[in-house]
């Protein structure tokens, strides 16, 4: 069974020449049960992934394109209550 799914991930930080892309076009699915890991060199994304896909980015970041289904439902579409809710207390 599908957990999540990630489709076209892409996050840009605005600057004053533009916006620079620190995650461009991330895709994968995790099946219930199973374990993942996010390697790579620092400053290669893993964290800014993992930001985007709690919708925790900092400013001046976004999430610029992707979709996010989490057991059916579009993580990048839901209200922020039940993002926090989702999220759990912290």
């Amino acid at each position: 069974m599908t957990l999540l799914e990630v489709h076209g991930l892409a996050t840009a930080f605005e600057h004053e020449h533009g916006a620079a892309r620190a995650v461009d076009g991330v895709s994968f699915t995790l099946e219930a049960g199973q374990v993942l890991g996010l390697v790579g060199e620092s400053g290669c994304g893993k964290s800014v992934t993992a930001l985007s896909l709690m919708r925790l980015v900092p400013l001046p970041g976004r999430v610029v394109a992707g979709e996010v289904p989490l057991e059916g439902r579009e993580l990048l579409a839901l209200p922020e209550r039940e993002m926090r809710r989702l999220r759990g207390p912290g």
